[in-house]
């Protein structure tokens, strides 16, 4: 793109600004593109279970899926931000050996950990199942699914550090082909497969092993083809004890993440019922639409802030702070004030009459999402900046509350008390991590024009709040009104004006991402 037709060039925002900014909009578009084919197709694999197995085998998919993540995440004990992170600080002064030695130790660690994690789940399986199952005959079944699924956690955990190790490279191309294309496409295809076949969870379980397996494949393709020559031929530089006192903090974060893990299924399945847990995750599969931008430029971002902190420039760090929670927010808040205030038609389009009582269950959800959003990213500006023991507190005490409130609501109140627990927690998390990245680093998410995006939802969010005075309750009225809020959304945000960083990053999704063009951005 040249000056002449650069968003940010026309506003003068030049130099290292522009090139940041360049850097964030390119991976974002990238991602985002990428995560609207994952998403997407694991929407619709999710649409398909809840018709083909009931709200009840839902749940326990759920169950199991969700418990085989939480290995997952243990095996992967951090490794994969600490692969990213020192990578990234050895290409940024041209550290070769550093280079190869992080990559090795980022796999091996977490190579060793989950196979750890793994063993332990199926010698636990049966204990482990005791949690979840609603009866004692149900303990057999759900722990054979468990032991089905023990592979699950370390070909993701290898999947995982590979995809890391690209990203630090500054490009989301390799991570996305592999995460966002080929390993859900993969489960999609299989999985959906397995379940038409009469293959029920066993085969759901089956093939979300499978799909992991092939992306770890994948990714270690891609990273061998990234490496350049000269790292090839350095001598791996491993600094182990390092990159271990990164790693583990940043796991216990991770590990104890609510929205990453799942945590809301996990409590549910202990305290609650199998259709509970189906109700949440009908819930939770409409959230992901509102989260897609979040999570399409978190991971550009993290080699990003890693990067400036380095160099000391914590007054651009803070700039693109907020330049990319607006965008976050942009993208983000319409979605979720759609979700509050028309929780049924959603609801009625993805499950049918399985998702009957999702509805409340998603409005409160949503309502928890407007502070994970709308807080940005600020857990990896904690953790890149090297506070990861930072978030792990935060999510411990986060757990701790998460916990301890499901087991006292969920008994009552199900999956709707679970999910004002999910809201509460989120929002008070969120919120406290915004107070510490401005204590700690200097930075925080909220710029001037931060009340764009959230005027122009309360628009829309009245123009779908008055359209519910019309009579009459079907789906093409739903979806109409759901339109008509959409547009007033896009006009509002018109008339209070389009920032330079917005239009270039607009520019960046509709040139690149959608086009397909991102291969030249791998070097």
């Amino acid at each position: 793109m040249s000056d002449r037709e650069d968003p940010l060039a026309e506003e003068g925002l030049g130099g290292d600004v522009a090139s940041d900014v360049h850097t964030i909009a390119r991976g974002g578009a990238v991602q985002i593109a990428g995560q609207l084919s994952s998403r997407g197709l694991a929407v619709v694999f999710s649409s398909v279970a809840v018709r083909v197995l009931g709200a009840p085998g839902y749940g326990l998919y759920r169950q199991v899926a969700q418990t085989l993540a939480f290995g997952a995440q243990l095996g992967l004990a951090g490794f994969n931000y600490a692969s990213m992170r020192f990578i990234a600080r050895a290409r940024a002064v041209g550290d070769h050996g550093a280079v190869r030695g992080s990559a090795r130790v980022g796999l091996a660690g977490a190579a060793a950990a989950s196979a750890l994690a793994a063993a332990a789940l199926l010698l636990g399986a049966d204990e482990v199942a005791g949690l979840f199952a609603d009866s004692p005959p149900q303990v057999p079944e759900v722990a054979g699914l468990l032991r089905l699924g023990a592979l699950y956690i370390p070909c993701f955990a290898l999947m995982q550090v590979l995809r890391y190790c690209t990203q630090a490279y500054k490009t989301m191309v390799p991570s996305v082909i592999v995460g966002n294309l080929i390993q859900p496409f993969v489960r999609f295809v299989l999985g959906v497969g397995a379940l038409l076949a009469g293959f029920a969870v066993a085969g759901a379980v089956t093939t979300l092993v499978a799909s992991v397996a092939v992306g770890a494949l994948a990714g270690g393709f891609y990273l061998g083809r990234m490496l350049t020559e000269a790292e090839r031929r350095a001598a791996p530089e491993a600094r182990v004890g390092e990159m271990v006192r990164f790693a583990l903090p940043q796991a216990g974060s991770s590990m104890l993440g609510i929205q990453t893990l799942g945590l809301g299924v996990l409590v549910l399945g202990v305290f609650g019922t199998d259709a509970q847990v189906g109700l949440f995750g009908i819930a939770l599969s409409l959230q992901g639409p509102g989260t897609l931008f979040l999570g399409g430029i978190v991971n550009i971002w993290a080699p990003v802030v890693s990067e400036l902190h380095g160099r000391g420039d914590i007054a651009q760090l803070g700039s693109l702070y907020q330049t990319i929670n607006r965008w976050i927010a942009t993208f983000s808040f319409p979605v979720f004030a759609a979700l509050m205030v028309e929780p049924d038609a959603f609801v009625r389009l993805f499950a049918g009459d399985e998702g009957r009582g999702a509805a409340a269950v998603v409005a409160i959800l949503a309502a928890g999402n407007i502070f994970y959003t709308g807080t940005g990213p600020t857990g990896y500006v904690l953790s890149m900046t090297g506070r990861p023991g930072i978030n792990f507190v935060n999510s411990a005490c986060a757990v701790v509350l998460y916990v301890a409130l499901g087991a006292w609501v969920v008994p009552e109140h199900g999956a709707a008390g679970m999910a004002a627990v999910d809201a509460g927690v989120t929002a008070v998390v969120n919120l406290v991590r915004v107070v510490e990245a401005r204590v700690l680093v200097g930075v925080q998410p909220f710029g001037r024009t931060f009340f764009k995006p959230v005027a122009a939802t309360a628009g829309g969010a009245a123009v779908l709040l008055a359209w519910r005075l019309f009579p009459g309750d079907s789906v093409a009225l739903d979806l109409g009104g759901l339109a008509v809020a959409g547009l007033v959304y896009v006009a509002a945000l018109r008339a209070l004006g389009m920032d330079a960083e917005e239009r270039a990053v607009l520019e960046r999704i509709k040139r690149r991402g959608l086009r397909g063009r991102g291969r030249a951005d791998v070097s």
